[in-house]
C-alpha cells in the first residue's frame, strides 16, 4: 500500500472497470477462522460470560479504575489483544510479512485500543500505516492522544491525518495490498450523521472489503451503535470484531452478528470486584 498523490481521473469507463473487478472479491473466511481459532479457544471463558449493556461495561471499567486499573493500562491490555489477532490474520494472509497493516483511528476510546495495537506491532517487520480520521491534530480521547504521540517515534510506523475525502483518496490506490485493515473508529451512534472524516473512513473500509482485505473492528464496526444495536445504512461491517471482558447485549441480534463477523472477547484484566456479575 502506498500513499500517492491524487491520480488523474480515468473517466467513467475506468471507474466502471474498477467496480466490476472488485465486486466479487471477499476476504478468505476459512483462512481467517483458522488463524484466530487458537485465540478464540484461549479467550473462550470471556466469550461465554453473560452479555451486558454498553453502559454496564463503562461502569465496570470505571470501578476497575477506582480499584487501581487505570484507563491507560486497560487500553494497553486491549491493544495487546488486538495485536495478537491482527498478527495472526496478517501472517495467514501474507507469510512473507511484506504487506502493511492499515489502522483507521477515530477520536474515542476505541482509538486508544487500536493505537496501542499499532504500538505493540511496531517491534515486528511489517510496515504500519496509522491514519487519524478527524479535523484535529490529535485524538480527543486522552489515552488515545498519548499513544498517538508515542507512535511518532515508533519504528516502521507512518502516521497520517485524514480530515476529508480528498485526503482519503490518496490511500485508495493499492489498498488491495494491505494485510489487514483495523477499524478503530468506534461504533458511532446512529442518531447523528457521521462527520466528513468518518465518511471518508467508511469509504476506505468498504473499498478494502470489496477487494478481499480482512477487516478487524475494535469493539465493533463503524455504523453499529453499541448503545442501541442499531445499524446505520451503508455500514461496512467487519470480518472479525474484538470485544473486551464481556459480550454486549446489543450484539446478540442476527443483524448485529452479520456486521460483527467472527467475534472474540479478549480479557483485559478486569478484577472480579469490579464486575458485579462475577461475584
Amino acid at each position: 500500500m502506498k500513499k500517492t498523490p491524487p491520480a488523474k481521473s480515468g473517466g467513467p469507463t475506468q471507474a466502471k472497470a474498477i467496480r466490476r473487478r472488485t465486486a466479487t472479491a471477499s476476504a478468505d473466511q476459512e483462512q481467517i477462522a483458522a488463524a484466530i481459532a487458537p485465540l478464540q479457544s484461549r479467550w473462550s471463558t470471556n466469550a461465554q460470560l453473560r452479555p451486558v449493556t454498553a453502559a454496564s461495561m463503562r461502569g465496570i471499567r470505571a470501578k476497575a479504575a477506582r480499584l487501581g486499573l487505570s484507563p491507560d493500562e486497560i487500553a494497553a491490555r486491549g491493544g495487546a489483544a488486538i495485536a495478537d489477532v491482527v498478527r495472526a490474520i496478517a501472517d495467514a494472509r501474507d507469510a512473507s510479512g511484506k504487506l502493511p497493516i492499515f489502522f483507521l483511528a477515530g477520536s474515542d476510546r476505541d482509538a486508544a485500543y487500536g493505537l496501542e495495537a499499532a504500538l505493540a506491532l511496531a517491534d515486528g517487520e511489517r510496515r504500519l500505516v496509522v491514519a487519524l480520521f478527524g479535523t484535529k491534530a490529535r485524538p480527543e480521547h486522552a489515552s488515545a492522544a498519548g499513544v498517538w504521540d508515542r507512535l511518532e517515534s515508533a519504528p516502521r510506523v507512518e502516521r497520517y491525518r485524514i480530515p476529508n475525502m480528498r485526503e482519503a483518496a490518496h490511500f485508495r490506490a493499492g489498498i488491495e495490498e494491505v494485510a489487514v485493515l483495523v477499524d478503530a473508529l468506534g461504533g458511532a451512534p446512529t442518531s447523528t450523521s457521521p462527520q466528513v472524516p468518518l465518511l471518508a473512513a467508511i469509504d476506505l473500509i468498504r473499498r478494502a472489503r470489496s477487494v478481499g482485505v480482512p477487516c478487524l473492528a475494535v469493539g465493533g464496526p463503524i455504523g453499529l451503535d453499541p448503545e442501541s444495536g442499531a445499524r446505520r445504512r451503508g455500514a461496512p461491517g467487519a470480518d472479525v470484531s474484538v470485544l473486551f471482558h464481556r459480550p454486549l447485549t446489543t450484539h446478540q441480534s442476527l443483524a448485529a452478528q452479520k456486521l460483527l463477523g467472527e467475534v472474540l472477547v479478549a480479557p483485559i484484566g478486569i478484577p472480579d470486584e469490579a464486575d458485579a456479575l462475577a461475584v
